[in-house]
C-alpha cells in the first residue's frame, strides 16, 4: 500500500494538530499536579463538615490520580504526532506504522475509559435510586 500525496498531506496536518493537543494536554497535566498540592490546603481552610466527611488529602490524591490517568492518552497522542510527522518527512513506513499504533492505543485507552466511566455512572445512579427508596 502506498499513500497518495493528498493522504500524506492530511496525515501531516493531523500530526501537527495532534502535537498541539498533546502539548496543551501536558500543560493541563502540569496544572493538575500543581493543583493537587494546593487543593488540600484550600479544602482544609473550609469550615469543618463542609466536605461531607472527606479528608482534604483525598482531593489532593484525586487530582494526582486524574493527572496520572490523563497522562497516558496524552502521551500516546504525542507519540503519534511525533512519529507520524517524522515518518512522512523521512518516508519511513515502519515509523508510520508505529505512529498509527500509538494512535490506536490512544483511542483504545479513551474507549476503555469511557466504558469505565459509564459503568461508574450507572452504579452511582443505581445506588442513588436505591438510597432514595430507603429514605
Amino acid at each position: 500500500m502506498q499513500l497518495s500525496d493528498q493522504a500524506k498531506k492530511h496525515l501531516l496536518e493531523t500530526s501537527k494538530w495532534a502535537n498541539f493537543i498533546a502539548i496543551v494536554g501536558f500543560i493541563a497535566i502540569g496544572l493538575l499536579i500543581i493543583m493537587s498540592f494546593s487543593i488540600g490546603t484550600i479544602m482544609a481552610s473550609l469550615p469543618e463538615g463542609s466536605l461531607g466527611g472527606l479528608s482534604p488529602k483525598f482531593f489532593s490524591f484525586f487530582y494526582l490520580i486524574a493527572a496520572g490517568i490523563y497522562f497516558i492518552p496524552v502521551f500516546f497522542l504525542f507519540q503519534f504526532a511525533q512519529k507520524t510527522k517524522q515518518a512522512l518527512i523521512q518516508d519511513d513506513h515502519n515509523l508510520l506504522a508505529f505512529g498509527l499504533k500509538k494512535l490506536k492505543s490512544h483511542y483504545k485507552f479513551i474507549g476503555i475509559l469511557f466504558i469505565v466511566l459509564i459503568a461508574l455512572y450507572f452504579f452511582l445512579i443505581l445506588f442513588g435510586a436505591f438510597g432514595a427508596l430507603l429514605m
